[in-house]
């Protein structure tokens, strides 16, 4: 993989965070990349390659498990910002079956694109360490293959992959299924996630209200089907716990926004707030979720509304801080500045950003603070924030301090 420099230090070292602070905003800085990646910020580089070892720093023995799963959320930051070349050099790093579930959803980030000539040495590699795994972490992979397979039009070979699998694992590929779902497919559709609903297990119903949510998307122009996906949805959620129904509800709502239906996405927002009101949950998981509204109001128009329900977060953050565990409080602010962010507060998204590196390392293990740190530069680098120097230089520091005990 060759890599195209344009500071005169490597791009793949660390150091680069420093040398792209004070460049000026992400369109202002020259831009680099990997051959097949879309070109990023040199700082957008360098917090990638922070996080990857920040995850990589953390000791096999015996936390191979956590490690996997952090070097696992780095590739899946690579593909969102359109990174596949540097997301196939992470995952190829990562010890576990995780590797294979990485190659995977590679595997599916290029069938998305449509090429094919990757797809298939990508699903053989992830084939190969499903077939030395076992139990459900086999099962996992081979449901992510079998999506591939599914939005490729391989029907045979995506029920091959699909069968057999656990109850937690079954249903995934349904959404890929009605993602590509033609008109005339909805009824029966509709049909196999009757039966997925009919089960009443807890993870199958989960995953079937995901593909009909999926529907309500594919088939959104299309009133009557799109009210059936709806209906279908809200009739199916009755024992689900009440963040399911939010997330579900600010689905629909994501995908209004897709279809320049902002009314309709304002209408299912004020669904999710009630029920956010209405419940009792804890702060670390209710400010999530608020910050998440607060985004998708201010995208659907409600500006206003948008900033209270921020406000509001962050508010019941400083009341409640002292209940929540301090392994939870940077994962609670982190959205929040995620969502000043979208608003277009740099200011105030970088002081919650500050706020959140300070809170990580509250707790005296480098697990945790490795933890937050990764998903600190993940979320810095996906939203396309640079780091002044203060903040960049805490970074630094905070990485170069991790080590015993964990």
């Amino acid at each position: 993989m060759r890599v195209r420099l344009v500071l005169t230090c490597s791009l793949l070292s660390v150091g680069c965070l420093v040398l792209a602070v004070g460049c000026g905003r992400a369109e202002e800085v020259e831009a680099v990349g990997t051959d097949g990646d879309t070109l990023l910020a040199p700082y957008q580089v360098g917090l990638l390659e922070t996080a990857f070892a920040a995850a990589s720093a953390m000791p096999l023995d015996p936390h191979i498990k956590d490690r996997s799963r952090l070097q696992e959320a780095v590739v899946a930051t690579c593909l969102a910002l359109e990174q596949p070349e540097r997301a196939l050099l992470y995952a190829a790093q990562i010890r576990d079956w995780r590797r294979g579930a990485a190659y995977a959803d590679l595997a599916l980030f290029h069938a998305r694109r449509r090429a094919d000539t990757e797809v298939q040495s990508l699903l053989d590699r992830a084939a190969d360490v499903a077939d030395s795994e076992e139990d459900w972490r086999k099962e996992r992979i081979r449901v992510k293959i079998a999506q591939v397979h599914a939005l490729m039009g391989r029907a045979e070979m995506a029920t091959r992959f699909e069968q057999g699998v656990e109850p937690a694992e079954r249903g995934k590929v349904a959404r890929i299924r009605a993602r590509i779902a033609t008109p005339d497919s909805f009824d029966e559709q509709m049909e196999a996630l009757a039966a997925l609903f009919a089960t009443q297990r807890f993870d199958i119903v989960r995953n079937a209200l995901d593909a009909c949510a999926e529907l309500f998307n594919r088939f959104y122009d299309d009133p009557d089907c799109r009210a059936r996906a709806e209906d279908k949805i809200k009739a199916s959620w009755g024992n689900l716990p009440v963040f399911v129904r939010i997330e579900l509800l600010m689905e629909l709502a994501n995908a209004s926004l897709a279809h320049a239906d902002s009314a309709k996405a304002l209408a299912l927002l004020n669904e999710a707030k009630d029920l956010m009101d209405a419940a009792r949950m804890q702060p670390e998981s209710a400010i999530p979720l608020m910050a998440q509204l607060t985004r998708l109001r201010f995208r659907a128009g409600d500006e206003a509304g948008a900033r209270a329900e921020a406000e509001r977060a962050l508010a019941l953050f400083d009341a409640k801080r002292d209940t929540i565990a301090n392994i939870y409080r940077a994962r609670a602010l982190r959205p929040i500045a995620e969502a000043y962010c979208a608003m277009g507060d740099t200011a105030a998204a970088f002081d919650l950003y500050k706020r959140a590196v300070e809170a990580g390392m509250e707790n005296p293990n480098s697990r945790p603070r490795a933890e937050d740190l990764v998903a600190t530069c993940c979320s810095l680098a996906l939203h396309a924030m640079e780091p002044d120097a203060v903040l960049a230089s805490r970074i630094r520091e905070i990485q170069a301090g991790l080590g015993d005990p964990w």
